[in-house]
């Protein structure tokens, strides 16, 4: 099995955050949200029944973001999640994470 972690191109930051998903037919799962990058993110959601391809929104619930997302993979509960819009500096507090992991605050 390759190697997710070989893969990653951006900084990431682990974190404990609660979170939502919602797929296109109106299913939604509560979710806990980790390994968070700029790019993508892991999630964990004990419900969900999700396949690599779908896509669906991710609700941040830290920081009221809600963001279209594809699942790039799937391990069990655990989905990995690419960002179809990647977080940029105009994202306010979630992209304020990534500048204090560079330590550019």
């Amino acid at each position: 099995m390759d190697n997710v972690e070989d893969k990653r191109n951006s900084l990431r930051r682990r974190t404990i955050f609660g979170g939502v998903l919602f797929d296109d037919g109106g299913r939604n799962w509560e979710c806990s949200v980790s390994d968070i990058s700029e790019t993508g993110v892991k999630v964990r959601a004990k419900t969900a029944e999700l396949e690599v391809g779908a896509q669906i929104e991710l609700k941040i619930n830290k920081f009221n973001d809600l963001r279209r997302c594809e699942v790039t993979w799937v391990r069990g509960k655990e989905f990995g999640l690419r960002f179809l819009v990647t977080i940029t500096r105009h994202d306010g507090d979630l992209a304020r994470l990534f500048k204090f992991a560079r330590g550019e605050v």
